[in-house]
């Protein structure tokens, strides 16, 4: 994939997660525990094939877009 639509496509795909989060939060707003675990479990798995599927390959090929939040190493060092 092109460096510039590698970019582009982060770039939503994180938009994307955090509109996911969002989404999840309102849920937790209005649902009993267990409602809201049901959610959740949805929405990690959303995400995670995300990260699998999408945004870890596109990493793999560029790791200079890594976002500092991703680098897990970096934050255990902090």
């Amino acid at each position: 994939m092109k460096r510039e639509t590698a970019q582009s496509v982060l770039a939503l795909m994180f938009d994307y997660g955090g509109k996911l989060n969002d989404a999840m939060l309102k849920v937790r707003e209005t649902s009993d525990h267990e409602e809201f675990a049901r959610y959740r479990r949805a929405f990690g798995n959303v995400l995670e094939s995300a990260f699998e599927q999408i945004i870890n390959p596109i990493l793999e090929e560029h790791p200079d877009l890594k976002p500092d939040q991703l680098n897990l190493e970096a934050r255990k060092s902090e």
